[in-house]
């Protein structure tokens, strides 16, 4: 963490946001996704409480953006700023609002009935009642396990979502700074055309350049012009994707961003990331609560079946003559025609479907891990040798072009080509950083969480 996450992380401590304190309207299990953020990513999430705390993030998302971005500060300003994030924490609110009406009764009924008769004696006869359903009575530790596992399973996916967006955000502030980087390179690129053009419409004019070489190099002008239209378009749409995940607004929307990092010298581990993702993945954390919420729905249907409602309660009566009857009153449907065993059916198959889907998901977590680590790897591979071999070889080259030149062994059109050659390896260089590093964030998203660096591997890991 740089030393700008440093001050933002104590400021938002400073400010209670940290702790959880003033953070939400209700904890609602915020605190539990806040510190399972802070564990996996490094970052500080909030969720906009409408408190004094709103103030600190507005304070802090400004200091961010004053000066230019890297990715990790780019996924902090999301996790503070993003409104469809904010949305998504009130699904903590909305689930804790469902635990809490599980541990709660049903209302009694109170029932009256008053009749008044046509001939003496004279009396009012009322009939009073007041029931409270047994059955939901008995229901009430079962219903209250099945609200807790939704509420775990809400925390989850809320969980997910959250290391989702700073993946994403990651990602595709990489592939950003990489447009950004290859805007500059195509634009040196476009004057090195249109150097080549002018020159050779000089010698064209004059008679000592064929029609046929005239029309190349006028061919690469448009190309090179071409490219760097692509070029700005491609910056400018994944500049607006970072600007979205930021949650920036118009007046907002003029940030700039530092350069695209370097590979590091060291290196997350390559080994033991499937495991590791079957512990951390927090979709498949929600799709296991999911089981188990199944799990309880079941017994809840089974153990029930035979009775939808059971009224239990005083009865009173009072007669015309001015006598009042007091006893019990009980109500209860006859499991005559149905006794519960579509109910019993469709919970069991949705139990099984819960599972096939968990262990679906486990299956395909392991996929996404072997893939994403193929990809990762290969990135790297891919990185060293346009660092340690391709740009030396390219830069070589063109020097020894320039000396030809200066020697006027070779001609103006040899030496520019030769520097067209080292800005495509430029570019490439770059398009293989940004691989490394959006390979990087998926490859993090795909394990669940932030990977520490060890030592750099010094071969290809071998596949599985």
């Amino acid at each position: 963490m740089n030393r700008r996450l440093n001050w933002l992380t104590c400021a938002l401590a400073s400010a209670g946001l940290l702790c959880g304190c003033n953070s939400a309207p209700k904890d609602a299990g915020y605190s539990d996704v806040q510190q399972l953020v802070s564990d996996r990513t490094g970052l500080v999430v909030q969720w906009n409480g409408h408190t004094i705390d709103d103030e600190a993030v507005t304070v802090a998302v400004a200091k961010l953006l004053s000066a230019k971005l890297t990715a990790e500060q780019a996924a902090q300003i999301a996790l503070l700023n993003n409104h469809h994030l904010q949305a998504t924490f009130e699904d903590l609110g909305i689930a804790q609002s469902d635990l809490v009406q599980a541990g709660l009764l049903k209302n009694p009924v109170f029932d009256l009935g008053v009749r008044f008769p046509d001939r003496g004696p004279a009396g009012t006869y009322l009939d009073i009642a007041v029931t409270e359903d047994f059955l939901d009575v008995a229901l009430l530790p079962a219903r209250k396990k099945f609200a807790a596992a939704e509420f775990e399973e809400a925390k989850a996916k809320v969980s997910d979502e959250v290391l989702s967006l700073v993946a994403e955000t990651r990602a595709d502030f990489y592939t950003y700074q990489a447009a950004e980087q290859m805007l500059e390179l195509r634009k040196t690129a476009a004057q090195a055309a249109a150097a080549s053009l002018e020159a050779a419409t000089k010698l064209h004019n004059v008679g000592n350049l064929t029609d046929l070489a005239f029309a190349n190099e006028r061919a690469q002008d448009v190309r090179a012009k071409i490219e760097l239209s692509d070029g700005e378009a491609a910056t400018a749409e994944a500049r607006e994707r970072v600007t979205d995940h930021m949650g920036l607004s118009a007046a907002q929307a003029q940030w700039t961003a530092a350069a695209l990092p370097e590979i590091p010298l060291t290196e997350i581990p390559d080994h033991d990331l499937e495991s590791l993702a079957l512990r951390e993945r927090q979709d498949l954390a929600a799709a296991r609560q999911n089981v188990a919420a199944q799990a309880q729905a079941l017994g809840m249907t089974a153990d029930f079946r035979f009775f939808s409602e059971t009224n239990l309660g005083p009865e009173f009566e009072h007669e015309t003559d001015g006598q009042w009857r007091i006893g019990p009153t009980l109500s209860m449907p006859l499991p005559l025609f149905d006794q519960g065993q579509a109910k019993i059916s469709r919970a069991q198959a949705v139990l099984r479907q819960s599972e096939q889907r968990c262990v679906a998901l486990a299956v395909d977590v392991q996929s996404q891990v072997r893939s994403a680590r193929a990809k990762f790897f290969s990135a790297r591979e891919k990185v060293l040798l346009y660092r340690d071999e391709v740009l030396p070889i390219e830069r070589d080259v063109f020097h020894q072009t320039e000396l030809q030149y200066n020697g006027m062994y070779l001609g103006v059109f040899q030496l520019l080509q030769a520097k067209q050659e080292e800005i495509d390896a430029n570019r490439e260089n770059i398009e293989a950083l940004r691989d490394y590093w959006t390979a990087r964030a998926e490859l993090e998203q795909a394990v669940g969480g932030r990977l520490l660096l060890t030592s750099a591997p010094t071969t290809q890991p071998e596949k599985q």
